[in-house]
């Protein structure tokens, strides 16, 4: 029981909040928008886990072409205890053909949030339409136990009319032990800025790590799966509501149905 508790909360933030950019957001927008969010989730045995609330708050900037900022703050309850996580980033155009994503996260002292995460994605467009896009990723995790990640991924990305699909794989090395585990991501994104955007994201893979606090401390191996629907729907100039439904399940583990909603601001 311990160990399934462990890859939990190793888990949860890898999977719930996955710092990374969407489909949607490499398109144009407005100069700043503002978003807030509230997710549900309940996990199977309930009397284990019980259910997980997640509020979040996010800010963006552009002040001027090819750079945004983002800013956010994410508050956590789960049935361990409460944490926060904060967020800041920049998606950053370098030049016609390649641009940037970078981001530096800090959670609060608490078994399923990283004391330290940074991710920074290389994008490189090809394609007459500059319409391909290939990416290269490094993202670095420090826990608040003697665990880390790094985790290396390349991915491709096709810009349609109204379609944006994507397909990209991750390597993840756990220490201590070094231990390595892949994962993989498909995801598809129909609409447009100003309109709406529907997305569906399928990942599926494994999660290993070194059981460090076994008397014999052993790796643990397990697969999952993860699927969600997320939808963005501007209901006039400049505002809207987003929301998703999501499942994930853990080998051996457990089952977790999400419910999110909120809403966004452009000015």
């Amino acid at each position: 029981m311990k160990r399934r508790i462990y890859l939990a909360i190793l888990l949860s933030f890898l999977t719930i909040y996955s710092i990374g950019a969407p489909a949607e957001e490499q398109t144009e927008r407005r100069s700043q928008r503002v978003e807030a969010n509230l997710l549900y989730e309940s996990l199977s045995p309930h009397d284990i886990y019980g259910s997980w609330t997640n509020i979040l708050l996010t800010y963006y900037t552009s002040p001027k072409s090819g750079l945004t900022w983002f800013f956010q703050l994410g508050g956590f309850s789960r049935k361990i205890g409460d944490a926060l996580l904060g967020v800041g980033g920049a998606y950053k155009d370098w030049g016609e053909r390649f641009y940037t994503y970078t981001a530096l996260a800090a959670g609060s002292d608490s078994a399923y949030l990283p004391q330290v995460r940074f991710d920074n994605d290389f994008n490189i467009k090809f394609g007459d339409k500059r319409n391909i896009v290939l990416t290269l990723g490094v993202t670095y995790v420090n826990y608040h136990n003697a665990h880390e990640d790094l985790i290396l991924s390349s991915g491709i990305t096709l810009y349609l009319p109204s379609l944006v699909t994507t397909y990209r794989i991750f390597r993840n090395k756990s220490d201590p032990g070094s231990i390595t585990s892949f994962s993989h991501l498909l995801d598809a994104a129909y609409g447009k800025e100003g309109w709406q955007w529907t997305n569906l994201t399928f990942s599926f893979g494994n999660q290993a790590y070194l059981a460090d606090y076994l008397a014999k401390p052993e790796e643990v191996n397990q697969n999952s799966l993860y699927l969600v629907v997320k939808h963005r729907r501007w209901i006039k100039k400049g505002w809207g509501i987003l929301g998703d439904i999501s499942y994930f399940e853990l080998e051996d583990g457990y089952k977790k149905f999400g419910l999110s909603l909120g809403f966004f601001k452009e000015f």
